[in-house]
């Protein structure tokens, strides 16, 4: 039996981004058209098997003609600029879709839209018998049930009152319905009673909360990417952080100064070269006057 030859492996396709999954601004050039389309159809598998219809050719072992580059789809943030070159239209994150061949610019949402499992930082609105109505920025209030806690019961549960902060874990999310969010760890997360004030999730005392760019917000809980920035804070000081999907993170630290020196780093991180931000605290800790050694003496 003649041995089955293996196939020629090919070299994997680069993509014609070079600024994919970093930001870029109105008026950056991304790429050449053409180019994008020859990369995709590269990686892209022809989605109709290609039959040789009998006649001359077939005959003949002649190869059939390959298929057409799939098309292109301009996202929101990319327009065209003259027949082939590809231009930012706003600020953002550049973003691909191999699977649909569709490239775009990931901006900054006008409101937060509630997705399952997000992190929110909310505020409470209201308080009734059965539940508490957090604000999370969102169309609608949610609701947060009384006993949505670890350990919780009808004699031992949280009172909060009406402009707490509250860290959640959003649990329903559908368009047509108010979202629902719980104070309880996810399944996986070991879950410690509330009235420890050792849960991961739960009312946030103290501290000092803002509001934050999204796709910043999701640098900082490490979803895309990590953030160098914190690395560079937590070098300085000891820091409490709870960041939001919603837009809000919140810092606590025995140093008023360290808080306002965080909100400053955090905020002016968004923009500023990775291996940049180590040099962007150290500057900021010299406007403050901290050093690793004072806040360990404080």
């Amino acid at each position: 039996m003649p041995k089955r030859q293996r196939p020629s492996e090919t070299p994997p396709v680069v993509l014609p981004l070079p600024m994919l999954g970093q930001t870029v601004f109105p008026g950056d050039e991304l790429c050449l058209l053409s180019a994008l389309s020859s990369a995709a159809a590269a990686t892209t598998p022809s989605s109709m098997p290609t039959a040789a219809a009998p006649g001359p050719s077939a005959a003949s072992g002649a190869q059939p003609a390959p298929p057409p580059p799939p098309p292109i789809l301009l996202g929101a943030g990319v327009v065209r600029d003259g027949a082939d070159l590809l231009r930012s239209s706003r600020v953002g994150i550049l973003r691909w879709d191999g699977s649909r061949c569709r490239v775009w610019v990931e901006g900054e949402a006008r409101r937060y839209i509630p997705a399952l499992n997000d992190h929110v930082i909310g505020i409470v609105d209201s308080k009734h018998a059965e539940e508490y109505r957090l604000h999370i920025g969102g169309p609608a209030l949610a609701s947060l049930p009384v006993l949505a806690f670890d350990g919780a019961t009808k004699r031992n549960r949280p009172h909060l009152e009406v402009g707490a902060l509250i860290y959640a874990r959003v649990t329903l999310a559908h368009r047509d319905m108010e979202p629902e969010v719980s104070c309880a760890a996810p399944p996986g997360v070991g879950a410690k009673d509330w009235v420890t004030k050792e849960s991961v999730f739960g009312e946030l005392s103290g501290g000092y909360v803002f509001d934050c760019p999204p796709l910043l917000c999701r640098r900082l809980m490490g979803l895309d990417e990590t953030s160098p920035v914190l690395d560079a804070l937590g070098a300085l000081a000891p820091f409490e952080l709870a960041v939001g999907a919603n837009g809000r993170v919140w810092i606590s630290s025995s140093s008023a100064a360290m808080v306002v020196l965080s909100q400053a780093a955090i905020l002016r991180s968004q923009g500023v070269a990775d291996e940049d931000h180590s040099k962007l605290v150290d500057e900021l800790a010299e406007r403050f006057e901290i050093s690793p050694e004072h806040e360990q003496g404080a």
